[in-house]
């Protein structure tokens, strides 16, 4: 996008979400946007659909409904957008949101040429399709949680060949109609056509509360599709009738919705049936206990088995030596032990006194936690990842091997893609947070600074589609893969001779991260929410707790950013070149952040008219701003950095935290 207009743009955004706007102002703000090519537009639309909610301008309504016609990917920007952000105008049922709702469909039907009577019926039945199919893939989410541990894998793949086979059936049962060659979401470039999943590359991780899922699919563009497509070599497959239970799509005739609720109603009997078996099997180990422990793990299955095996034998040794530095830690005089630092948190939060002493007696009592841990069966890395070494298969080398046996690999606008789906889970404030952190990526990486935004398609109030982060593992993950070593060691296995480069991507990324944390408040940051790429980048994800929230309403975290022991031995110390580099860096970007405050509070501001997310509930702007230090000059800013570092570096409540993620979800620190 042409600077110049962006900052039109975004000049003109800021007018408007003024009270009293003039009309002739947003007349002007809404020519502007028509300016955009197709990725610009699609930048603003989810902010636009917000402010409509809110403002409910006609004249931004018909702009919405003009994007709506023109292409489908805008269609379900809009539509999805809208109805994520009226989600508690709904619960009341308000007729103006329904009148919309009804709006947004006819202008996806009907703002074409009067005389395309065959292309309406195709748009109209071809985006019921896609609503069912993105369905599905978000209740497959909802479902794994309550799929056995140990067979979550292959449910899941079995579930995806069912969708890959539905996908081949839209195309073979629709000839001729160009919406019908595969699914379309909207993505970032032309390659948006779902045409193939890859069931091979998709992997379930397993949180305490939900199972989000990867997902790898292959897209193209429509176009090219429409093009080539007698050179495509289908896969002449015979259905079979299980991948009817995943989705039918036949736009030319009436839709058997039917087949959705056999396809819900199928996955019900198997988990019910399950429930029953593992009664059955409870009853039976209560009635007649083994004399031998080996005897128990007979009864189960090789996976079983293998698995017990390695999360015994991890968490073994990660309890032992937990348990044995919180002995040191009790009779130690140079720091608080957990009961103190409770107490302390007791005195701050009194209102969640009741909660602090659950945590505290489970903090006490490691029976509970080994218990916990077993039923959980948190996953470990397998035995190949041990082998093979954690970054040991590079992203793009699996896409041209992919590529080169797809049947749509000729294709100029081929791309793989993978994605992360989650049911049951609000991402609007996330999708917020990522616009903070592209805004933030644009200003950092000018200075030679490492921050990775990512994309997020919310397709309703509690789901959506993530980009997933190739070629990383998430801290958690690599300290199970390499137990007993600290981050360095870490660093110095996998990278080797490159170690120096991987050590100077850290700090870049170290840099920009700490940063934001401080500024944005972003908290609940242990491990499992931290990953490493295989260029030694440090990227944070999941910001469920950002600004004035932390999780249970209780501030753990209070240090400026996460700067553990184990961070400041990788950068060599803090007398080190390297520490020094990071703490210049700090202030170089600290520097650039704060010539942009008006970007983030822009967003900030346009985000909390009326808003109902947790973050900006209680969120004072003076507060906000106050954080970037405007009326420091670059000396005392400069000391000002130092005594974050200060604060930050080994700091005995980010420690806590850690310990308590350990505890309680199998997190290690």
């Amino acid at each position: 996008m042409n600077q110049n207009i962006q900052i039109s743009i975004d000049e003109s955004f800021r007018k408007i979400i003024c009270k009293d706007v003039q009309e002739q102002t947003l007349m002007e703000f809404l020519e502007r946007l028509n300016q955009l090519n197709y990725d610009e537009t699609s930048t603003y639309l989810s902010g636009l659909v917000y402010l409509f909610t809110r403002k409910r301008w006609p004249q931004l309504g018909e702009y919405l409904l003009d994007k709506c016609a023109e292409h489908i990917a805008f269609y379900e920007i809009i539509k999805w957008s809208y109805e994520a952000y009226t989600f508690k105008e709904r619960q009341s049922s308000e007729n103006s949101v329904t009148v919309f709702d009804q709006k947004i469909e006819e202008a996806m039907v009907n703002r074409i040429s009067e005389n395309q009577y065959q292309e309406k019926e195709s748009r109209s039945n071809y985006v019921n399709s896609i609503q069912r199919f993105v369905t599905c893939l978000t209740v497959l989410s909802l479902h794994l949680k309550n799929v056995p541990l140990n067979e979550r894998q292959l449910y899941l793949r079995r579930n995806l060949i069912k969708g890959n086979r539905a996908l081949e059936s839209f195309r073979r049962n629709n000839p001729g109609i160009r919406y019908c060659k595969g699914i379309i979401l909207p993505f970032k470039g032309r390659s948006q056509m779902v045409v193939r999943i890859i069931d091979t590359e998709a992997q379930s991780f397993n949180t305490k509360k939900r199972v989000p899922y990867k997902l790898v699919v292959e897209t193209v563009d429509m176009d090219e599709y429409e093009q080539r497509e007698q050179q495509i070599v289908t896969l002449q497959k015979q259905l079979s009738i299980d991948s009817q239970a995943f989705l039918e799509f036949d736009v030319m005739h009436q839709f058997d919705y039917t087949v959705f609720e056999d396809f819900l109603q199928e996955n019900k009997d198997k988990l019910a049936r399950q429930q029953i078996i593992n009664q059955n099997k409870k009853r039976f180990d209560q009635q007649f206990p083994p004399l031998k422990k080996e005897l128990i793990i007979r009864r189960r299955s090789c996976i079983d088995k293998i698995q017990s095996y390695t999360n015994k034998q991890l968490y073994e040794k990660d309890f032992k030596e937990l348990f044995k530095q919180e002995d040191q830690l009790k009779h130690s005089d140079k720091e608080l032990d957990n009961i103190t630092f409770l107490d302390q948190i007791v005195n701050e939060y009194p209102n969640k006194k009741g909660t602090i002493e659950k945590i505290q007696k489970q903090l006490n009592d490691p029976k509970n936690i080994i218990q916990q841990q077993e039923i959980q069966q948190l996953q470990s890395p397998s035995q190949n990842d041990l082998k093979n070494g954690p970054f040991s298969e590079q992203w793009e080398d699996k896409r041209q091997v992919i590529k080169s046996l797809s049947p749509y690999g000729q294709f100029n606008s081929y791309c793989l893609r993978s994605l992360l789906i989650k049911g049951g889970d609000d991402l609007r404030q996330e999708q917020m947070m990522m616009q903070i952190i592209k805004v933030s990526e644009d200003i950092l990486t000018q200075v030679g600074l490492y921050v990775k935004s990512y994309d997020i398609i919310i397709t309703s109030v509690d789901s959506g589609i993530l980009e997933f982060c190739n070629d990383t593992m998430s801290m958690d993950q690599l300290k199970k893969s390499m137990p007993s070593m600290t981050l360095k060691e870490i660093f110095n296995n996998i990278f080797g001779d490159n170690f120096e480069e991987a050590q100077l991507n850290f700090i870049l990324s170290l840099t920009s991260y700490s940063l934001l944390q401080y500024l944005f408040q972003i908290k609940d940051r242990h491990n499992g929410n931290i990953l490493i790429d295989n260029q030694g980048h440090i990227i944070h994800i999941d910001f469920g707790f950002i600004l004035t929230i932390a999780p249970g309403g209780i501030k753990f975290e209070s240090a400026p950013f996460k700067l553990t022991k184990e961070y400041i031995e990788l950068l060599d110390g803090q007398e080190s070149c390297m520490f020094q580099l990071f703490k210049s860096k700090l202030l170089l970007g600290y520097l650039e952040l704060r010539k942009n405050v008006d970007k983030f509070a822009f967003i900030l501001e346009a985000m909390k008219i009326d808003n109902e997310l947790p973050c900006l509930e209680k969120f004072d702007m003076k507060t906000f701003k106050d954080r970037f230090k405007l009326e420091l000059n670059e000396q005392q800013l400069e000391e000002h950095v130092h005594k974050l570092v200060s604060q930050s570096a080994n700091n005995r409540y980010t420690k806590y935290y850690d310990d308590f993620q350990k505890l309680t979800n199998g997190i290690i620190p």
